[in-house]
């Protein structure tokens, strides 16, 4: 009996999406620092929490990005080296 050979499928294409909503998360981050800055008296408690949650996002999505970019990489060269 044959072993075929099955290619699995993995979720780049969903993992990319992922990364780019994460930017509309920082950008409500963003919108919420503004609005508490317009506030008086700034409560920066809320603030910080603010910093912090876009730092998270934006390693989150520097991981995700890069992750993409190496598989991507790699299946091109993959494919280059077996023509």
């Amino acid at each position: 009996m044959k072993n075929k050979k099955t290619k699995i499928s993995l979720p780049i294409g969903r993992t990319a999406l992922l990364a780019f909503q994460i930017n509309s998360l920082r950008d409500e981050c963003c919108g919420a620092a503004e609005r508490i800055l317009r506030q008086t008296p700034v409560n920066e408690a809320e603030l910080e929490e603010c910093a912090r949650l876009e730092d998270a996002l934006a390693d989150a999505q520097r991981i995700l990005k890069s992750a993409v970019a190496r598989i991507a990489f790699s299946r091109l060269r993959r494919r280059s080296q077996a023509k």
